[in-house]
């Protein structure tokens, strides 16, 4: 069996953090009806455009990101997928000034990346912009996390199966700054590859971040006036959890907001 290329760290991180397929169920689920066309904004790697894009041969997809080398590799994973391009719209530009936006029936910010804005000011002026992007009866969904925990430094770690039976990935997600005064959180991810046993690749520091951590009630409230009619808090990134009530949201971790 040939030796297997060195991780690229999107790769560890969509092996490690992301679940594509089930994040694409839920958001059909949740839009009610066949939802075509998907912006992914802070995309990364796109995979769920990707995951998307193969669960209904006639959908769209358009994903964004403003990192350019993120955008690269998601033209590469797309191209090796066999997605035809028409299908997939890669765009390397800032969330909140696209210059040719496409109206979409999901806008989705996943992996805590609505944190990236700091201020609630940028918070409302992108929440206008993706609501203005939507189709009638379109949603727009975001994860964030709380919970008792949420302002508490330290780590989790997981082992997860790489890309082939032998491979071992050891994920760190680690929160190493808080400041619960300004809501300022630092988080890194770290992985380590081994193969049989042999340390084969470790990336620390993989990826780096400088978070706003929005609470549910400042996300709502900046969701409202942006121009949204109505929001819920879903329970996780499951297909089919239910909304949850008010009292109900506190004690989950992660949360999805959902505006109409």
């Amino acid at each position: 069996m040939p030796a297997l290329t060195e991780p690229h760290p999107l790769e560890l991180y969509e092996l490690c953090v992301q679940e594509p397929l089930t994040a694409a169920a839920m958001l059909r689920r949740l839009h009610g009806a066949r939802p075509r066309t998907l912006a992914e904004d802070f995309a990364g790697s796109a995979a769920l455009s990707r995951a998307w894009l193969i669960a209904d041969p006639d959908a769209r997809a358009i994903a964004t990101d403003f990192d350019p080398a993120a955008v690269a590799y998601a033209a590469q994973r797309a191209a090796n997928s066999g997605i035809e391009p028409a299908r997939l719209r890669l765009v390397n530009a800032d969330v909140r000034a696209i210059s040719k936006p496409d109206p979409a029936d999901v806008v989705f910010v996943g992996n805590f990346s609505i944190g990236e804005l700091h201020e609630r000011a940028e918070l409302v002026e992108y929440f206008r912009s993706a609501h203005a992007r939507l189709n009638p009866r379109g949603i727009f969904v975001c994860d964030t996390y709380g919970g008792a925990a949420a302002f508490r430094t330290g780590h989790v770690q997981r082992t997860h199966t790489g890309r082939e039976p032998r491979e071992r990935i050891h994920y760190t997600w680690q929160q190493r700054r808080v400041d619960p005064f300004t809501g300022r959180v630092e988080n890194a991810l770290h992985f380590r590859v081994e193969n049989d046993g042999e340390v084969v690749a470790e990336l620390f520091d993989a990826f780096v971040y400088d978070w706003r951590l929005w609470s549910v009630p400042e996300l709502r409230d900046a969701m409202r006036e942006a121009g949204f009619v109505e929001t819920q808090v879903i329970a996780g990134t499951d297909a089919d959890a239910p909304a949850l009530r008010e009292s109900e949201a506190a004690e989950h971790h992660i949360v999805c907001v959902l505006g109409r």
